[in-house]
């Protein structure tokens, strides 16, 4: 884990990643209403490319974006409201992100 005042930053350990998604869903359905909106939260290259792919990914449903650029304009931060209906449409929309090269998702 890395850590500062702001952030805390936990790097997947996890040998087999279906063991991460599997707590991850459990985590969800503990901690969120399903079926509603769900806030989901990702960091990416800035770049024309990065974000049509990002666009494409949630391009199926009602899905509200708002992105910020880096103060020397790297990276772009992207939040996707999307209304889900269950946790394991979530993690369908992480695993289809994290297919964008250098993407961060929190």
């Amino acid at each position: 884990m890395i850590t500062n005042d702001k952030i805390k930053i936990f790097d997947n350990q996890d040998k087999n990643p279906n063991d991460f998604y599997d707590r991850f869903r459990k985590q969800l359905d503990e901690r969120h209403d399903f079926p509603g909106n769900y806030m989901f939260k990702f960091i990416i290259p800035t770049g024309d490319k990065n974000i049509a792919l990002l666009h494409k990914i949630f391009d199926h449903g009602e899905a509200s974006f708002v992105m910020r650029e880096s103060k020397n304009g790297k990276y772009t931060s992207v939040t996707v409201t999307l209304y889900v209906p269950d946790s394991i449409s979530v993690i369908e929309y992480y695993k289809e992100a994290g297919k964008i090269k250098d993407i961060m998702m929190l």
